[in-house]
């Protein structure tokens, strides 16, 4: 697995490394980490009007295969910014199912 964090001038050292702690902590915990072929963060400050002060933080988790996941956040400041996005993927993760009897139905009205 590859771990890529990336910030632009404003975000310290510091903050890129304990976004990559914080990254390889979440994906540990959530999944196969071999089936990980690369996961970044990119680390920016907000360049809209709503969030002029604040961080965007974007984390791609890219697996074998090919699947992508990707989501945005935002914080006041790095470390929020971080700490919501590797926590939404943490909590949202859902592992696939290996057991082919499994069907999965729609409810149609």
């Amino acid at each position: 697995m590859r771990m890529n964090v990336i910030g632009d001038d404003s975000i310290s050292r510091q903050a890129r490394a304990y976004a990559e702690y914080r990254l390889f902590a979440a994906l540990s915990q959530v999944l196969d980490t071999g089936r990980v072929q690369n996961a970044s963060l990119v680390l920016g400050r907000a360049k809209s009007r709503r969030h002029c002060d604040g961080v965007v933080c974007t984390m791609t988790v890219e697996f074998e295969g090919g699947e992508v996941t990707r989501l945005r956040t935002f914080g006041e400041h790095p470390y929020a910014a971080i700490n919501r996005a590797v926590e939404r993927f943490r909590l949202n993760w859902r592992p696939e199912r290996h057991d082919p009897s499994h069907r999965e139905m729609v409810a149609t009205e």
